[in-house]
């Protein structure tokens, strides 16, 4: 362990220490910061630039540390995480590693191998910004491979944070708020070059240099669905539920949900069908399942919806959800599709109330889809955990455009589920890897004794989705780069919707995967990181603190020129606005 390390640990043990004696873990207390790449050159000179892995003398990530400490029990996770502080500089600490074995690591996680709070010290789940608009989950810290080599989380193909950071820049011009920032959804809402499957989901590895340290690597797991072409569909019966509260009558909202529907109906086939439930105080349905084959009484509608009144969440899920029971369809997809900004002022408000009240349909087989419409004020919290704990998936529209790509372009993605419960365990060589962190999946974390339990929830990925994980390791001493040792294995385990039939396969991880230099890596590869590393920065994470955003727009302008899609074409434009807000 390096001497930067151990020092860092000693002075978290003070810290905690005091913080026991004075707080007892309280989310208000102020930080202690220290800079996570301290002897950085980074932003010193052109040529030391992060991607250029030969030459930054970075420091270690461990020397920061914090009095916040958490651990999410709200969905069997297990592992410590910390989150930013709220003015300043972000400083880390969490609970101790003997902990962090007991409970499995990756729950939350804790950012920073630093020995933290007492077991049995009462710390917070989760936090909320003050207007309880996005939840802070934390952020994970690296775990000792000796005392811990699992890592557990299911997989999750939301897309939502990227898309609301999208209209913040692109739209507004402003930084979006840290608490938005979920690193997987901006590395989700990417496309990648992965070998397709012949059915349900195949993997694979790959890795390279870190940004974030030049004694580091990342690893890349990559999960693709198979795809399924969108004659082969079988039919679907979708019950829409749209808020058509006061809050949604901006042009953003309502008005856009409507146009939304229209192009989602357009490319859907005889045989499918369409209801609508809409709500504000009370719900009601305006169209009971209807066959697409009467698009005009489905258009009618659709703009007949106007807005108005208070907002009861519960009361349009509800009716929403008995409609949908009503038409199921035995050999057919049936999904309830949310429209939203999120906010519930009646009837039961609390996210996880209202989804206990889904989770039954969820388990007979109607998912969910969430969108979130209207970037200032959208509940984010409410929408992504609906989705999460209603085997779905939540996205959020903020143009014509999104709203094309989601309802259009990547329809039988949206509609056809390959995998449910899908998760991902990799057991880690504690001969080869002295410690990893899982680069975000913060609330999407599963009790490492719970990868073979069927009964627990997990992921759920549609026809054609991709999921991505990294892993930022060190090696452990004596271990070379170029040595041809197996780093560790990746499991992944999903159950077939329409057969109820459990898969599990794996792929060895090996040091031959992982290039020595950036320059060695697939555009592919740097694609990811380039994106995780936007997010990690966005979020304040100290990781990421000698990161320089003008050297990271730097790197994704010479990859725009490779990789040439209007999507990575956005993303540019995203880092570009965000680097003139530093």
């Amino acid at each position: 362990m390096s001497l930067r390390r151990k020092v860092a640990r000693l002075l978290a043990i003070v810290l905690t220490v005091l913080l026991v004696a004075t707080a007892c873990g309280s989310d208000a207390d102020s930080t202690t910061s220290g800079g996570v790449f301290a002897d950085s050159s980074s932003s010193d000179t052109s040529n030391d630039s992060s991607f250029d892995r030969g030459s930054d003398d970075r420091g270690d990530a461990e020397s920061v540390f914090t009095d916040d400490a958490m651990v999410d029990d709200t969905n069997d996770s297990a592992a410590a995480t910390t989150r930013p502080s709220t003015d300043g500089d972000a400083a880390f600490a969490g609970r101790d590693e003997d902990a962090a074995e007991t409970e499995a690591d990756d729950g939350v996680g804790l950012f920073g191998t630093v020995e933290v709070a007492p077991e049995d010290e009462e710390v917070p789940s989760r936090t909320q910004d003050s207007d309880g608009r996005f939840t802070d989950y934390g952020i994970r810290r690296f775990i000792d491979a000796d005392d811990d080599p699992f890592s557990t989380f299911a997989l999750d193909v939301d897309t939502g944070s990227y898309s609301i950071a999208r209209g913040y820049l692109l739209d507004e011009g402003e930084l979006p708020p840290r608490a938005s920032v979920r690193v997987e959804e901006y590395v989700n809402a990417h496309t990648y070059d992965y070998r397709a499957p012949r059915r349900g989901l195949d993997l694979e590895v790959d890795g390279g240099p870190s940004p974030f340290d030049e004694d580091a690597f990342l690893v890349r797991i990559g999960v693709q669905a198979v795809e399924i072409e969108d004659d082969e569909r079988v039919p679907v019966s979708l019950t829409f539920v749209v808020d058509t509260s006061g809050s949604m009558s901006a042009n953003d909202r309502l008005p856009l949900v409507r146009r939304s529907l229209e192009v989602l109906v357009d490319e859907l086939d005889r045989g499918d069908t369409v209801a609508i439930v809409t709500y504000s105080g009370s719900s009601g349905i305006i169209l009971e399942p209807t066959d697409v084959r009467y698009r005009d009484d489905i258009i009618d509608a659709i703009r007949s919806m106007d807005s108005g009144g208070s907002t009861n969440l519960q009361a349009g899920l509800d009716t929403g959800y008995d409609l949908a029971r009503e038409s199921f369809i035995d050999d057919g997809v049936n999904r309830v599709i949310v429209a939203s900004d999120g906010l519930a002022n009646a009837g039961i408000t609390d996210v996880d109330r209202l989804a206990d009240r889904i989770r039954r349909d969820a388990d007979e087989g109607i998912g969910i889809v969430t969108v979130g419409y209207g970037l200032r004020g959208i509940n984010d919290t409410t929408m992504e955990q609906l989705a999460d704990q209603g085997d779905g998936f939540y996205s959020y529209v903020d143009t014509i455009d999104e709203a094309k790509r989601l309802f259009r372009d990547e329809l039988t993605s949206t509609l056809i589920t390959a995998a449910i419960d899908a998760k991902i365990q990799v057991e880690f060589d504690p001969d080869v890897v002295e410690d990893y962190r899982l680069l975000g999946y913060e609330n999407r974390g599963v009790l490492d004794r719970d990868f073979r339990n069927d009964d627990v929830d997990a992921g759920e990925l549609g026809a054609g989705h991709q999921a991505t994980a990294l892993y930022e390791i060190t090696l452990a001493r004596g271990v070379d780069i170029d040595d041809r040792d197996e780093i560790g294995v990746v499991m992944l385990r999903w159950e077939d919707p329409e057969t109820g039939d459990v898969t599990e396969i794996d792929e060895d991880i090996d040091l031959r995967d992982v290039e020595p230099t950036w320059s060695r890596t697939d555009e592919d590869f740097q694609h990811a990181v380039v994106v995780a590393t936007f997010a990690e920065k966005l979020r304040d994470n100290p990781f990421a603190d000698e990161v320089d955003l003008d050297e990271l727009l730097e790197e994704v302008e010479r990859l725009d020129d490779e990789i040439d899609t209007d999507e990575f074409d956005e993303f540019v434009d995203m880092v570009r606005i965000a680097a003139g807000r530093r």
